[in-house]
Formats: structure tokens, sequence, C-alpha cells
């Protein structure tokens, strides 16, 4: 299952979904597909709320730089019900692949997993560096 999760939000551009006028997106929009499977609106506001709430309950949101992915990720929430959200900037997206990566680590059940988890760190860093 979080396989294939991985796989549809691979699929997923930041960029598109702030691109999407104000109003158009419904909970049953379909943001991105992956063969048969798909991910709707309703969806990812789901996923984004947990996201939110465990952060809140696993660590200390006062820092810098927790802060700055829960609004991020409040703003995505506000992008997908149809309001205006901001963009993060390039120091904020390092600080929010930042905390995905410890996220993912808390989950990893190895050394390699968490290896891998760092070297998709390194290089979403590193495309956020090229593309901004």
């Amino acid at each position: 299952m979080q396989e294939r999760i991985q796989g549809i939000m691979r699929k997923i551009g930041v960029k598109e979904i702030y691109n999407i006028p104000i109003g158009k997106l419904q909970g049953n929009t379909v943001l991105a597909t992956n063969g048969k499977e798909y991910l709707t609106v309703s969806q990812m506001l789901r996923a984004v709320t947990y996201f939110i709430e465990f952060i809140k309950n696993n660590f200390d949101i006062n820092e810098y730089k927790y802060s700055v992915t829960l609004i991020y990720l409040q703003s995505v929430q506000l992008v997908l019900s149809g309001r205006k959200g901001k963009k993060p900037k390039k120091e904020d997206a390092h600080l929010i692949v930042d905390v995905c990566h410890e996220l993912a680590d808390l989950h990893s059940s190895g050394i390699d997993e968490k290896k891998s988890n760092e070297e998709k760190a390194v290089a979403l860093k590193c495309l956020i560096d090229i593309l901004a």
C-alpha cells in the first residue's frame, strides 16, 4: 500500500497544484493517477490533515523547521479547498524536505531503508536548488 501511495505522490507536482485556478478543485477532482489508481482532492486533504496532526503530536512544533512545514501543509490545504495558498520559498522547501526525511526515518525498518531515505532527501534538495 505504501509503495502505491508513494508512486502516486511522485506524480503530483506541487507547482501544478498551486497553478490550478481558485475554485476549480472539487473533492472528487483527481490530482494524480498511477495506472488504475488515483488520488483525489479529498484523499489528499485527509493525508495532509493526518500529516499535520502527526507532526503536532510527535515533534516540538516550536522549532522553526516544523513550523514552516505545518504552514506549508496548511497552505496546500487552502489550495485544495479552493482558496489561495502561498508557495514555499527555496529555504523553506529545504526545511520541508528535512521534516519529511525525519518522518520517513521514523517509519524505516533498517539501515538500508534509512540510507535510501537520505539519498532521496539529498536528491530533492538538489532538485530544489536547480529549479529555484
